[in-house]
């Protein structure tokens, strides 16, 4: 029936193609992968999409300009600087050139218990429709599901690191084929909303994990002493990572050339300075030479920006109530703050205005489990509203042994401070300002490291996560306002692209991705046909005929 359905209304070009990968270790996945091409003219024929409401503001489609000549905000994608040097890039020149950046989001998932049926999805959104509508899942389309890699493979697998990193940029690199050939041909010939032009892809950013960005340009984990470059994408060095205000020295793309140039003529010294930067001797997938990407100086190194989901909710802020524990103990007092914090839940949960973070009432406000990141700042709100009560003013100071009165000033200037940095990075600012910001958030930062100490026997704060908040105002620069480039869409959206196909397969881990795939391609045809037939149009399709393409 699906396949009659897809017909009917042109949509067999959308189905899914299956690349068979082999491995380093000489065994075989099956990658599913979508045509690029034929998901991106899906989108541009969709007239529900391709409306003003969903374009961003300031934005001519046509052109890639910013309609507003004196626009002087952080807003939207093309309000950063990084726009207008991708679309002079790959637009100058062309005639009719329509600039079609991708906004592309990878992160692990996983639908049962212990991680074993397990698949990643490459998805992507176009930078071209405003933060309303990427919020939305219909604006989203995969490109690909990788597999669990490491299924079979178990603890005592010896294969070294970069083999294992190679296997995933395998996958990759099959995943990024068709926008590959795309670029290789020029772009494409389409009509746009009634108006011929010739389609320019690009990939301007990623969205992901601190995990897989390191996978993804091979580098190693930040989290050992060890590390000479312990930060994705400078030259920074273990102990600088808790530096509130660093000078980046950043990573180029000449680095990863020049490194493979001089192992070919020496393997140990090439080795040797692959170690120095921190980085395994993989053939990326990101580094291909028809791969269109944004940044052609730095290549995909500062295509990857930090974003506070993992930065700060599952990251600085998971330390906080790490110190905040630490510092109380586990007697009466942490008790008594609890009580009060479930208290201050409860009342705030029944209040008419509800535009402020949600928090947990799990555990307590201390114990940092069974709490998601978003939750994690929404404790922290709650944490500030019980230390302007007489009761939790009372329990915190004991709590914490704060006898002068200045130490509880500055604890309780922090919390605001934090909550106001957070708000304002995802926040619409001038440009000048966020220039001039550098010093203000280095002193949040250095306040964090002064109240919230961490305990010893760990790295202190000289972690990547404390790294990666001072280089968020950096990228908001490249890319506008931090929520551009914030995780929590793309972790809400695994939901339809994942979770609700997973219901509907077999649950076998070889053709797990495989089938994920195909049942989000029946899953997409069905609600075509039942849209074409509750609005009572006769559609013939989203794709136009192979003639017109």
């Amino acid at each position: 029936l699906t396949t009659t359905v897809a017909k009917l209304y042109n949509l067999t070009e959308l189905q899914p193609r299956l690349h068979n990968v082999t491995l380093s270790d000489s065994s075989v996945v099956s990658v599913s992968v979508f045509d690029v091409k034929a998901v991106i003219l899906s989108m541009l024929n969709d007239s529900r999409r391709m409306q003003q409401i969903h374009f961003a503001s300031g934005y001519d489609i046509f052109t890639g300009h910013t309609m507003d000549d004196n626009n002087t905000y952080l807003n939207e994608i093309h309000t950063g600087a990084l726009w207008k040097l991708a679309r002079n890039y790959y637009c100058r020149g062309v005639d009719n050139a329509f600039p079609l950046a991708l906004l592309c989001f990878y992160d692990k998932t996983h639908t049962d218990l212990h991680g074993t049926l397990s698949v990643t999805p490459l998805i992507f959104t176009l930078t071209c429709f405003n933060r309303s509508a990427r919020n939305n899942t219909d604006f989203w389309r995969p490109l690909a599901y990788i597999p669990n890699l490491s299924y079979g493979k178990n603890k005592e697998d010896k294969r070294p690191t970069s083999e294992k990193i190679q296997d995933e940029h395998i996958c990759l690199s099959v995943a990024f084929g068709s926008i590959k050939d795309i670029h290789r041909s020029g772009g494409f010939y389409a009509t746009v909303m009634g108006r011929p032009v010739k389609i320019k892809v690009w990939i301007h950013y990623f969205i992901g994990d601190t995990e897989g960005f390191n996978k993804w340009l091979g580098h190693y984990p930040g989290n050992r002493k060890e590390i000479s470059r312990p930060y994705r994408d400078c030259h920074c060095t273990f102990h600088e990572l808790r530096n509130p205000n660093p000078l980046c020295v950043n990573v180029t793309i000449e680095e990863m050339r020049q490194a493979k140039r001089i192992k070919r003529n020496n393997y140990n010294e090439g080795i040797a300075l692959f170690k120095s930067m921190s980085r395994h001797d993989i053939k990326n997938a990101l580094i291909s030479k028809y791969l269109p990407l944004s940044d052609n100086e730095h290549g995909p190194n500062l295509l990857m920006p930090p974003e506070l989901l993992h930065a700060s909710g599952n990251g600085l802020i998971k330390y906080i109530f790490e110190s905040l524990r630490d510092q109380i103990g586990s007697g009466r007092d942490r008790d008594d703050i609890d009580r009060q914090h479930l208290r201050m839940y409860m009342i705030i949960k029944q209040q008419s205005e509800h535009n402020f973070p949600w928090g947990a009432m799990q555990n307590g406000i201390i114990h940092g489990t069974k709490c998601q990141a978003e939750e994690r700042k929404g404790n922290l709100f709650l944490l500030l509203v019980m230390a302007h009560t007489v009761e939790g003013t009372t329990k915190l100071q004991k709590g914490l042994g704060y006898h002068s009165n200045a130490r509880w000033k500055r604890f309780l200037e922090f919390l605001k401070l934090y909550l106001s940095m957070e708000e304002w990075f995802h926040d619409c600012n001038r440009k000048e300002e966020v220039r001039q910001s550098r010093i203000m958030i280095s002193k949040v930062l250095e306040m964090l490291q002064d109240i919230f100490p961490r305990e010893d026997g760990t790295n202190g704060y000289c972690i990547p996560k404390m790294h990666a908040m001072t280089k968020v105002m950096v990228y908001m620069q490249r890319y506008g306002s931090a929520m551009n480039f914030y995780g929590g869409t793309g972790e809400s959206v695994h939901k339809f692209f994942v979770k609700a196909p997973d219901l509907k397969t077999q649950r076998r881990v070889n053709e797990f991705a495989v089938q994920i795939a195909k049942q989000y391609y029946d899953i997409m045809v069905t609600q075509y046909a039942l849209r074409s037939v509750n609005a009572k149009e006769d559609w013939v399709g989203l794709l136009p005929t192979k003639e017109k393409i």
